[in-house]
């Protein structure tokens, strides 16, 4: 992706600018299901750093242990399951074990995360703010998503903020919108405070529910 050139549109000169990406891309490659995370913004915490990172890179040097938030261990228990409901047919009992897990791991690396504001971000940003970025950038970030070309597109809060910009999109199932040739989920961002098991067993069991349609052909 020209990240060159998109940090040097008027609303990024001069700002904090953070790629994103395909975490891994041999075990993208590899992937059961080819999942693309569609977030809102990272942000640098210290005030001190000047060099300007990668999302995605960062993700995929250290273990989820040694990043230790939880929005991305949310994360990885959803591309496992994913990854066994394709496996099995059927919703897999929460992993209560996830955190010694290598599969979890390994899951969690074969994903794609991309965020729609990629300069001046913070720990939260207000709705205005965010579609100012979605106005800004659309046609970058969709060309982003075409170059990634997943075949499931998982909105962490996300989905409300593109809907105008997608073209017809239908529902076909619960929380499941096609559009622009994709598969968009609008669901909760990872960072939900609803409790791990929550959040996975209502994220997988409306994808069992539309399986039919998203599950790659391949």
């Amino acid at each position: 992706m020209d990240f060159i050139s998109w940090r040097k549109r008027e609303l990024h000169k001069g700002k904090f600018f953070i790629n994103d990406g395909i975490l891994n891309q041999d075990l993208w490659d590899k992937a059961p299901v080819k999942v693309l995370f569609l977030m809102k913004e990272a942000y640098e915490s210290s005030v001190e750093t000047a060099q300007e990172w990668a999302l995605n890179e960062y993700l995929a040097s250290k273990t989820l242990g040694e990043i230790g938030k939880p929005m991305w261990w949310s994360t990885a228990q959803w591309l496992d399951g994913i990854n066994k409901l394709i496996t099995t047919g059927e919703v897999q009992p929460f992993d209560e074990h996830y955190k010694s897990d290598l599969k979890v791991e390994e899951a969690f690396q074969s994903c794609a995360i991309i965020n729609i504001k990629k300069s001046a971000g913070k720990s939260s940003s207000t709705t205005d703010d965010l579609t100012k970025y979605v106005d800004c950038d659309w046609d970058l970030l969709l060309d982003q998503i075409k170059k990634i070309n997943p075949d499931l597109i998982i909105c962490g809060a996300t989905y409300p903020l593109i809907a105008s910009k997608l073209v017809s999109p239908e529902k076909s199932a619960e929380w499941f919108y096609q559009a622009e040739g994709y598969c968009f989920v609008d669901f909760w961002h990872p960072s939900n405070l609803w409790p791990y098991k929550v959040k996975y067993y209502s994220l997988l069991s409306a994808l069992k529910q539309s399986k039919e349609i998203w599950e790659p052909k391949r």
